[in-house]
């Protein structure tokens, strides 16, 4: 399948996740705190999976009904001796490559230079151009097969924090960023780039602890933007796709935080927010994918902070 595909397999995915959202009344989560696991993660590796594959996996896992959060390639279940349910699909797994062209001749010259690289030797004796692209795996959940080890059957009980537990932790994350954050009675949260501040409503406004984390996650996801930070571009014109892209990012690192602390992040309830995202998916492939990408990396730079090492690899 070429990169176009892959992208459109892709945002087809997520558009009928935001599509659902929309009509079961806005009740639907990013991730599912369900099963034998929070994040989609390889059953035989242990690789937490990230970015938009979290997404991906955790939505069908959803979808489908399965037990479990945990996925594992047609050869590792060729191992295991494992079979395949009748009629059960694959489901796919992304991520980045790159190749390396000769540009006089085109020439793919891609093993050569990552030897050179891996070996950390000079490749500038090479006139190559670099040209990124997306490919896929496939993976089946551990509910569509048979006959693998008890082991693999076995659901682990998900590591369930106390209220004091979640408290302590999300105060922690919250403080040891050392964000400038401003709290006061009012009806709204911002993250002012200019005076690279975060402005929150007091805690006693919010309906649940886990209302306050996600939009204190969602506010650190914008300050992590900031051109000191990560340096992504914001003070879009709202309503803008620039505008949906950021706060996209930052609605996602803000469902992986959450996830961390054990809280479920729900999708925004933000028609504008939604419509404008399925506006954009239309008609920009990349779109969700960049936007995963980068609120992984909001995610994981929040996090550092922090003593939280359950980073998603």
């Amino acid at each position: 399948m070429n990169t176009n595909k892959i992208y459109d397999r892709i945002t087809n995915i997520i558009i009928e996740m935001l599509e659902n959202h929309k009509q079961n009344n806005f009740n639907q989560s990013w991730i599912s705190l369900s099963g034998d696991s929070i994040f989609a993660k390889n059953a035989v590796s242990k690789h937490v999976y990230s970015g938009i594959n979290q997404l991906l996996l955790n939505y069908l896992k959803r979808k489908y009904r399965y037990v479990f959060n945990s996925w594992m390639t047609f050869k590792q279940l060729s191992g295991l001796c494992g079979r395949i349910k009748k009629g059960s699909k694959a489901s796919m797994v992304v991520y980045k490559s790159v190749l390396y062209l000769e540009k006089k001749t085109d020439r793919n010259i891609t093993k050569l230079v990552e030897h050179l690289l891996k070996n950390k030797q000079n490749t500038e004796h090479l006139d190559y151009r670099k040209i990124g692209y997306m490919k896929q795996y496939l993976v089946f959940n551990i509910s569509q097969i048979d006959n693998l080890p008890d082991e693999y059957y076995k659901i682990k009980d998900l590591e369930k924090l106390t209220e004091f537990e979640k408290d302590k932790r999300a105060e922690s994350l919250i403080n040891n960023t050392g964000a400038n954050i401003e709290y006061a009675p009012q009806n709204s949260a911002y993250y002012s780039p200019v005076e690279d501040k975060i402005y929150l409503p007091t805690r006693k406004q919010f309906k649940s602890k886990g209302d306050f984390l996600n939009v204190a996650a969602h506010e650190l996801g914008h300050w992590s933007g900031h051109k000191s930070r990560l340096n992504r571009s914001l003070g879009n014109e709202y309503g803008s796709s620039g505008y949906g892209f950021e706060e996209l990012i930052c609605e996602i690192n803000a469902a992986f935080i959450c996830a961390y602390l054990g809280y479920e992040n729900k999708i925004t309830d933000n028609v504008d927010y939604i419509d404008n995202w399925l506006s954009v998916m239309k008609n920009d492939k990349q779109f969700v994918v960049l936007a995963s990408s980068q609120a992984q990396k909001a995610c994981d730079y929040i996090m550092s902070f922090s003593k939280v090492e359950e980073a998603v690899i």
